[in-house]
């Protein structure tokens, strides 16, 4: 029962740095590459934002897209939103989304 107990809560540890991990990784992807437009919050209230009239993350709009369509805008662009695919892989997108618009948590991926 002791061994149990140990591995369970050598996963759990090992979980949990795990998603801190992405966690770090995906706030350091959107700051360098996202917030420019979109912001802090996301709420894209920027000057960047506001010229190229960015959509909030927030908005009901954005909230509505499936994962899938998140990830396909994010990697084609739409508008005066530019193309990632070439830049951020598939993992990367997937995680800034996960972290800024809470699409799926990380225990769900690991």
């Amino acid at each position: 029962m002791k061994f149990i107990r140990r591995i369970s809560a050598i996963l759990f540890c090992t979980i949990a740095v795990a998603c801190a991990s992405a966690e770090q990784k995906a706030a350091s992807v959107y700051k360098t590459s996202c917030a420019q437009c979109h912001g802090a919050t996301g709420e894209a209230d920027t000057p960047a934002g506001k010229a190229f009239n960015a959509r909030s993350l927030k908005s009901p709009e954005a909230l509505k897209m499936s994962d899938e369509e998140m990830l396909a805008l994010t990697k084609k662009g739409k508008g005066k939103m530019p193309a990632w695919e070439e830049v951020l892989t598939d993992d990367q997108l997937k995680d800034v989304i996960a972290y800024k618009i809470g699409r799926a948590s990380c225990r769900e991926r690991v």
